[in-house]
């Protein structure tokens, strides 16, 4: 018996990878990479910090730069007026 390991970059594509082996009669195991050694010395709460925001991108709840900036110049804005400037 021969072990092959594959690592994918896009989980998209996972669905379509699992099918092909199953049509070909691959014997196969899908995990998660949790390597928590590739963190280095970062504090475990900025791991945590990266993980919840991994966790909103894959959930989309995230905003796009244009959206952000578009926010940020209207508070600048209203900031400026209020204030005299």
């Amino acid at each position: 018996m021969t072990t092959l390991k594959l690592q994918i970059d896009n989980e998209d594509d996972l669905p379509e990878l699992e099918a092909i082996f199953i049509r070909m009669g691959v014997r196969f195991e899908v995990t998660e990479d949790e390597d928590d050694d590739d963190w280095g010395d970062l504090p475990e709460a900025a791991i945590e910090g990266i993980k919840a925001g991994l966790a909103d991108v894959k959930a989309g709840r995230t905003h796009s730069h244009e959206y952000v900036m578009a926010e940020m110049n209207k508070k600048i804005a209203e900031y400026r007026k209020q204030n005299g400037r």
